[in-house]
């Protein structure tokens, strides 16, 4: 019931503001929420938002709207860290302040290659304990469970149970990160 009324306020909120100030708000958010919002209203006005956007952020939505709302593709947020595998404990933390704001969560560390092929994972812990010096290889965990993007939330479910996780990355059928499902 909460979320009912709470899609009933966006609605009413969206109906009542100027299509420049809405997608204004649609780019402080993160692009998971601005797609399920977005996804509520008819076509032609979600088209005149999206244009009136900035393109990185506009762009991040569409691609989210591409997606069945019940997968992992239309579930999932593009906003987590990924480093690359050459980077030591110390330089990740560095990044990490650099980069770290814009994530929704950091609670896990996504390490991917050059074409953004999930290699391994690791979580804040790991890389807190480790030596500054050691390469992330050395302490990253190599078999990561994720899903694909067409992953039903179902089956999202019955991952994050069984393996206690707090998100799953998304990847496509070549292995590359799209986001994770927090």
């Amino acid at each position: 019931a909460q979320q009912e009324v709470a899609q009933r306020v966006r609605a009413d909120l969206l109906e009542h503001f100027a299509d420049e100030t809405v997608a204004d708000v649609l780019e402080e958010m993160s692009p998971d929420e601005a797609t399920d919002l977005l996804a509520e209203l008819p076509d032609a006005r979600r088209q005149g938002l999206l244009k009136l956007m900035e393109a990185d952020e506009a762009e991040e939505v569409r691609e989210l709207l591409r997606y069945d709302e019940d997968t992992a593709g239309g579930l999932m947020t593009t906003e987590y860290v990924s480093v690359l595998p050459d980077m030591t404990a110390s330089q990740t933390i560095e990044h990490l302040r650099k980069v770290g704001e814009e994530a929704e969560l950091v609670y896990y560390v996504y390490v991917t290659d050059a074409e953004e092929h999930l290699i391994g994972v690791f979580s804040l812990s790991d890389l807190i304990i480790a030596q500054p010096e050691t390469p992330i290889t050395e302490f990253m965990h190599k078999r990561v469970v994720s899903v694909e993007l067409d992953t039903e939330q179902d089956e999202i479910a019955q991952l994050v149970a069984r393996y206690n996780l707090i998100a799953v990355p998304v990847v496509d059928a070549e292995n590359r990160l799209h986001g994770i499902v927090t």
